[in-house]
């Protein structure tokens, strides 16, 4: 086999053309990849924010509902919206029925001194 120095080098030459051509496409392929991650990185982190925003507002709903709740649970604020609707308390010769879904049993009569929880016959 006979090399010419000239055919030794082509070949050298077309070898690293090919070396180069492979290291940038690695490089081009690392690339994409990077850039592919950093989006799915920024829409994750998007989402995240969202969600982050969203518990807070849920939170806040949550506490102005239970402030809501509260205050409808106030005592002194039941009896004045009853005194404006013109409720009054039963006095002793009214008698209270009670009738509660789901027993199986009548509804039952009290007068309205009696606080207990006997029924009148």
């Amino acid at each position: 086999m006979n090399r010419t120095p000239a055919s030794g080098r082509q070949r050298e030459q077309k070898l690293n053309r090919w070396l180069m051509t492979a290291f940038a496409a690695v490089v081009l392929l690392g690339v994409i990849v990077q850039i592919t991650m950093m989006a799915k990185l920024s829409n994750q982190s998007k989402q995240t924010h969202a969600l982050r925003r969203e518990t807070v507002e849920l939170e806040s709903r949550i506490n102005n509902l239970t402030l809501s709740l509260e205050q409808f649970h106030n005592q002194e604020r039941i009896a004045a919206r009853a005194r404006v609707l013109g409720m009054q308390l039963p006095d002793e010769t009214q008698l209270r029925v009670v009738n509660l879904p789901g027993l199986s049993y009548s509804t039952t009569a009290q007068s309205a001194e009696n606080t207990g929880a006997g029924e009148m016959e």
